[in-house]
Order: C-alpha cells, then sequence, then structure tokens
C-alpha cells in the first residue's frame, strides 16, 4: 500500500478547476482513497492513512495539496475525492446536498511561536498583543505576529470569542510589515522561520507536521487533547470528515479505522480528541 501526498500551496480558482478535471478524469485504483481539504489536517490523514495500511493491505491513500473547507466541499461533490476533511461541522445546506458528516475531531487552536522559552499569556493580553505597534516577549524579544488572511476562519473565531479582537485584528492588519498567510502550511513555514514568531495555528497541524514550534500557555493552561477535552484550555476547533451519500467502501474503511483504538490513540498523539 502507498500513501501519496503532493506538497504544494493552496491554488487559485483557475488552477483548482484543472486540478478537478485531472484527478476526476484519470482512472483511479478501485481502493485508492482520495482526500481533500482543510491544510491543517493533511499531515494527520496520511498518518492515517499509514495506519490503515497496516491492516488494509489493499487500501491505498492519496492525500490532495491544500483545498481549504471550501475546495474540500466542492471536490467532494464533484467526486474528484472520496473524502473531505474540513475545518467546521456541515451546516445545514450542506447536508441538504447530500454530504454526510462522518465524524469530527476537536483539537487545541493555539499561538504557536519559534520563541525558545515563551512565556504564556491570558486571552485577555490578546487584542493588547495585535493593537501594539511594537508587541515584544517579556524577556524584551520582538513578538513578531503573524496573520491569517481576512476571510480566513482563524480571525472569525477570535473576534467571536475573545472581546476587542476585531479591532486589533484591524489595527494589525493596517500595520507595514506584518507578513499575512495565506495557507496552514504558509503560516507554519513562516511560524518556523521567523525568530519570536506568534502565529495561530491547530495542535493537529503543529504536532502532525512535526513543527519545530512550541505553543504557549494560555491562561496558565498548555495545549493538549487533554485541556481541550475537560475543557481547561479555552480555544479549539473542530475538525470533521466528509463523505458524499453513496461513499466508496475504502473511504468508509477509513473511518472506521479512525475511530477504531488505533486511530483514537493516533489522533490522541497529534494533538486531537477521539472521533466521534
Amino acid at each position: 500500500m502507498k500513501v501519496t501526498s503532493i506538497k504544494t500551496p493552496m491554488i487559485g480558482r483557475a488552477a483548482f478547476g484543472a486540478a478537478l478535471c485531472i484527478v476526476a478524469t484519470a482512472p483511479a485504483v478501485a481502493d485508492t482513497v482520495r482526500i481533500g481539504g482543510t491544510g491543517m489536517a493533511l499531515a494527520a490523514m496520511q498518518f492515517a492513512g499509514e495506519g490503515l495500511a497496516a491492516t488494509q493491505r489493499d487500501i491505498s491513500t492519496k492525500v490532495l495539496p491544500s483545498l481549504g473547507t471550501p475546495g474540500g466541499l466542492k471536490a467532494l461533490a464533484q467526486g474528484a475525492i472520496d473524502l473531505a476533511v474540513i475545518g467546521r461541522p456541515l451546516n445545514a445546506d450542506e447536508k441538504a446536498k447530500e454530504l454526510v458528516d462522518a465524524g469530527c475531531t476537536t483539537t487545541a487552536l493555539l499561538f504557536a511561536t519559534s520563541h525558545p522559552r515563551p512565556h504564556g499569556i491570558t486571552t485577555a493580553q490578546l487584542p493588547g498583543i495585535y493593537a501594539d505597534e511594537r508587541p515584544s516577549w517579556p524577556d524584551g524579544r520582538p513578538l513578531k505576529i503573524i496573520l491569517r488572511s481576512r476571510a480566513g476562519s482563524e480571525n472569525a473565531y477570535l473576534t467571536a470569542a475573545i472581546p476587542g479582537m476585531a479591532a486589533a485584528l484591524e489595527a494589525a492588519y493596517q500595520r507595514r510589515g506584518i507578513p499575512v498567510a495565506t495557507t496552514d502550511q504558509e503560516n507554519a513555514e513562516q511560524a518556523s522561520r521567523i525568530a519570536g514568531s506568534f502565529a495561530i495555528m491547530t495542535m493537529l497541524q503543529m504536532r502532525a507536521e512535526k513543527l519545530e514550534l512550541r505553543p504557549v500557555a494560555l491562561d496558565s493552561v498548555l495545549p493538549s487533547a487533554e485541556t481541550v477535552a475537560d475543557k481547561t484550555y479555552p480555544l479549539s476547533v473542530s475538525v470533521c470528515l466528509v463523505l458524499p451519500a453513496r461513499p466508496k467502501p475504502a473511504a468508509e474503511k477509513f473511518i472506521t479505522y479512525l475511530k477504531s483504538g488505533a486511530g483514537r490513540t493516533l489522533l490522541m498523539s497529534l494533538g486531537a480528541t477521539p472521533l466521534r
């Protein structure tokens, strides 16, 4: 069994259409599970494919480049992939289009840094950090914010969860010199490269991609699968797997593996709760 991946940045609309055409028209191996969607979960899906291979040698897993949540759902609806991984549960309109929520896991939404010994912060301090023209770590080192695109789900989540974040984020976007990452992989690359970085990402991505970054404690709690499950860590997001109404048997076996003991252990090791 072979697990394959294509490591390229998120593709634009024209390239996305071309990719759908290629994937949809290329002859597919009967037991190949084609997976696409949000970049934060792609490395975890590769690990799951490897785990499935240990017991199901006739199933091959192919993880496509990052399509994002909307792109993953579009590709699934058009039959270009067999399983979509998205950064939220399906909404009512999507369920009405015969897309099936096959299970969700929860992982910490954290602030990651290249700082060797980051000091913890509180949620109340976050707006001030983003609004500050020259933020710094407690040891005096410059704190380098990395923003996500304005349309990113991370911004909407922070704005809804933390009072004052909307204005703070807007102030950060107005300052020159702050990098804006458009994909999860670009965000991780910049956070790893920039000294004193301060980037928002998920624990699932950080662990699955084995990033040389450190999570920042929030309200004196470090993010983990356990602190997300018991709700002592304050910020978390859902990562959900979606199947079409008539799924390929191999895709169903992929979900069954993730819900098995081995799959639960894998997700927990990557900082996510068991699939439910």
